[in-house]
């Protein structure tokens, strides 16, 4: 009898530990996005330069920590030039392009951030 007590009072001591650990008593911090917007005039003249969209990520490699951009035929910028990658007007990282290219694709570095498949570079 003694026993058995001992037994259930052990048990419903585990149980109360293992809800208290899982209670949810702390509120997440849930990241909130927010729009980068580039600067809206040159560092030294003062006139006016817009951002000139050069490709589209196509692969991402976490573990490599580079991407696959796709140029779409027009010029990319030379190795080693830092590209703006972008969602829907939310920044999403910056990579440093690399000097191995073929035809229409060139693999860049991820410098910060966490860009996507899909992403939309800008220099």
């Amino acid at each position: 009898m003694f026993t058995r007590i001992a037994r259930n009072l052990a048990v419903a001591a585990l149980c109360g530990a293992l809800v208290s650990c899982a209670w949810p008593w702390k509120k997440k911090e849930i990241p909130r996005a927010r729009p980068i917007r580039f600067p809206k005039a040159n560092v030294s003249d003062g006139t006016k330069r817009n951002p000139i969209q050069v490709g589209t990520i196509l692969m991402v490699n976490a573990d490599g920590n580079f991407v696959l951009i796709d140029s779409g035929g027009g010029p990319m910028p030379e190795p080693g030039a830092a590209l703006k990658c972008m969602r829907e007007g939310i920044d999403t990282g910056v990579v440093a392009v690399g000097s191995e290219r073929k035809g229409t694709h060139v693999i860049a570095d991820v410098v910060t951030g966490t860009p996507q498949k899909g992403d939309q570079v800008f220099q």
